[in-house]
């Protein structure tokens, strides 16, 4: 195309008026000719480009008018279609595409007195050598769980001072309602929310006599899966890398581990236990002591430490690695990367956060804590050099 022909679209585009007779007949489709998909689906941007400037904004009045109805009946079709007939709604869709018609966010925000912000305060791996897998799928599956509705999340890192970022959004009134994870026995920022009647979801448990709306992993049940798997294989000397004790699902997992050990006649060592910070660094490091004390299997809090559990053990005896059992709590399918065998107790880290979403809009529309309450089991998938062995439902 030259660039006469270039400069003249442009024209035609910002000065519709100057278009002649033979470029709008160019322009026009051959008589006798289908329209194809793009042009079928081209009706909202042409309904945009063709109104002249400075028009006044279309509303929900201007439907009306447009249909000869009330702004009440083009408001429900647009929203739910409640009580209203499937064609009338069928129709005000069709007009509001062709109008161009755009929902105002902010008039909603004012009329319902809702900021419309889910903020979810999240653990984000503060480390860059692997990256944070979890925390991506669990906010794909917070935007999943909002689509559809009005909500957008907001996501900020969690910090040492949480609780006074849970108090700031509270008064500010930054959000219509929170979910956060690394969730303590008596969490404060619970017990804080709980009093000031602001709905929120936890991503993990707490032991508090009042009830509240969480989702969890079943982490007991996980731990415990991933032991047994290791002790099938014939390990005895099993090291547990995992986080601080202090949060709730890290008691849950050591309580399974412990299980398993004595399911199958095995006193739990707690030198085989190493609790600290959720790192690939941090687990690499932890690794080759352990192995000194005659570890011959780890059971591993995610796929950070795995990774870097197994390239410790792989810095301590090289190649000698494959005869090291490994089993983790995972949210993704790492194992199928890696070439060796691994016990994957499996979740998924977006159907979480779907979870998590669903069960924020539950609250923040009323529905009792009780029924905002969600426990999912793992499921084992064992792999070899990336190739599935088992799989097992939990």
């Amino acid at each position: 195309m030259g660039s006469g022909r270039r400069y003249d679209m442009v024209r035609q585009l910002h000065h519709p008026a100057s278009r002649t007779a033979s470029d709008l007949a160019g322009a026009a489709p051959q008589a006798g000719a289908a329209a194809g998909p793009a042009a079928r689906g081209e009706g909202f941007e042409r309904s945009m480009m063709e109104r002249p400037p400075n028009t006044p904004p279309v509303t929900l009045k201007t439907i009306a008018g447009e249909l000869g109805v009330s702004v009440t009946t083009v408001a429900r079709a647009l929203k739910d279609g409640h009580k209203i007939g499937p064609d009338m709604v069928q129709k005000v869709r069709e007009t509001a595409e062709r109008l161009g018609y755009v929902r105002n966010l902010e008039g909603a925000k004012l009329r319902t007195g809702k900021t419309l912000i889910a903020m979810a305060l999240l653990d984000f791996a503060d480390e860059e050598e692997i990256g944070d897998s979890g925390t991506v799928g669990l906010l794909n599956g917070l935007h999943k769980g909002l689509a559809g509705t009005d909500y957008a999340v907001r996501a900020v890192p969690a910090t040492h001072d949480s609780l006074g970022r849970i108090h700031e959004v509270v008064r500010g009134r930054l959000a219509d309602g929170v979910i956060f994870d690394l969730i303590e026995l008596q969490d404060a920022r619970v017990r804080y929310l709980l009093e000031a009647d602001f709905p929120f979801v936890t991503f993990g448990r707490t032991e508090l006599f009042s009830e509240h709306a969480w989702f969890d992993v079943d982490n007991e049940f996980a731990a415990w899966q991933s032991t047994d798997a290791l002790l099938r294989d014939g390990c005895r000397r099993i090291a547990m890398i995992d986080g601080d004790t202090r949060y709730t699902f890290v008691r849950q997992r050591v309580r399974g581990y412990e299980r398993a050990l004595r399911e199958h006649g095995i006193e739990p060592d707690p030198v085989l236990r190493h609790h600290s910070r959720l790192a690939a660094d941090v687990a690499r490091a932890a690794a080759p002591p352990l192995l000194e004390r005659g570890v011959d299997g780890f059971v591993c809090s995610n796929e950070l430490t795995f990774l870097g559990a197994r390239a410790g053990v792989r810095d301590r005896i090289g190649d000698e690695v494959r005869g090291i059992g490994f089993a983790l709590r995972s949210g993704t399918r790492i194992d199928r990367y890696v070439a060796t065998k691994v016990h994957a107790s499996h979740f998924s880290h977006r159907a979480t956060g779907q979870a998590l979403a669903e069960l924020l809009l539950k609250r923040i529309n009323g529905t009792d804590p009780r029924q905002c309450q969600k426990l999912a089991r793992t499921t084992l998938i064992t792999t070899m050099d990336g190739r599935e062995l088992v799989v097992v439902s939990g």
